[in-house]
C-alpha cells in the first residue's frame, strides 16, 4: 500500500474519524513516524555493511562507519565478521572475565567483540586493515511522499504494510480522547508487531533467509 491507500483504509475502518477531527497532515507525519517505529523494532532493514580495520585500533563508531545505522543483526550467519570469520559476541563483563588485561592487549587476529552503544570494541585489536563486515539493522528512509510505499519500498515487506494502520488506529483512538479503544488499538497494534518479528524470524518469508517448509 501506498501512504494515501494506507491513509484511506485507515479512514474506512474509522470512519468515525473524519478529515475534520483529524487532518491528513497529522496522518502523514504519524506514518513518518509509525514507519521508523516498525523498521526498528521488527528489524526490517538490515544489510550486509563492510569497512576496514586500522591497524591497532580496536573501537569502531557504527553510526560513522555505517549510514543509517541502528543495530547489529545476530540472525544466524549475521553478527560481525573480520577478514571472513564470525567474532563471538561477549558482553563487557566476560571480556574482563575471560582477558585478563584485555584493553592493554597486543595487536593480533581479532576473535570477539562488545558493544559500547555505538561502538564495537574487538579483541585483539586487528594488526591489519582487512575487512570489517556488519550485519546491520538500519534506520528507515523518510516515508513522505503519498506515493510511496513503506519500509524503504520493500516488494518482499509487503505483506507487513497494515501495521502502519494499526498504528494510526492507536494514535488516533488517544488522539480523540477514547482511552479504552485506545487500549484495545495498542494491543492490536503491538500483537502485530510480534506476527511480523516471527515471520522476519522464521527465516521462511524474508530476504535474509527463504526456506520452504520441510514436507513429512
Amino acid at each position: 500500500m501506498t501512504r494515501a491507500e494506507i491513509i484511506e483504509r485507515f479512514r474506512q475502518e474509522n470512519p468515525e474519524i473524519t478529515i475534520r477531527v483529524l487532518a491528513d497532515s497529522v496522518l502523514n507525519s504519524w506514518c513518518e513516524i509509525g514507519n521508523l517505529e516498525i523498521c526498528t523494532r521488527a528489524n526490517l532493514i538490515t544489510k550486509e555493511t563492510t569497512f576496514s580495520a586500522i591497524a591497532d585500533q580496536s573501537t569502531y563508531d557504527l553510526t560513522s562507519e555505517i549510514s543509517k545505522f541502528y543495530d547489529i543483526s545476530e540472525y544466524p550467519g549475521g553478527g560481525v565478521n573480520y577478514n571472513g570469520k564470525r567474532l563471538t559476541k561477549r558482553a563487557k563483563s566476560e571480556m574482563s572475565a575471560l582477558h585478563t588485561g584485555w584493553r592493554s592487549s597486543s595487536s593480533g587476529t581479532p576473535t570477539e567483540y562488545f558493544r559500547d552503544e555505538k561502538n564495537i570494541v574487538l579483541w585483539r585489536p586487528p594488526s591489519g586493515t582487512e575487512d570489517i563486515i556488519v550485519d546491520a539493522v538500519l534506520l528507515a528512509d523518510p516515508f513522505d511522499d503519498d506515493a510511496k510505499t513503506p519500509y524503504n519500498e520493500l516488494s518482499y515487506l509487503e505483506p507487513f504494510h497494515y501495521a502502519i494502520v494499526k498504528y494510526l488506529t492507536w494514535r488516533a483512538k488517544s488522539k480523540v480522547g477514547k482511552p479504552q479503544d485506545a487500549s484495545a488499538a495498542s494491543l492490536e497494534y503491538v500483537a502485530f508487531i510480534d506476527w511480523i518479528k516471527k515471520e522476519i524470524g522464521s527465516g521462511e518469508n524474508n530476504i535474509i533467509n527463504f526456506t520452504p517448509r520441510s514436507r513429512r
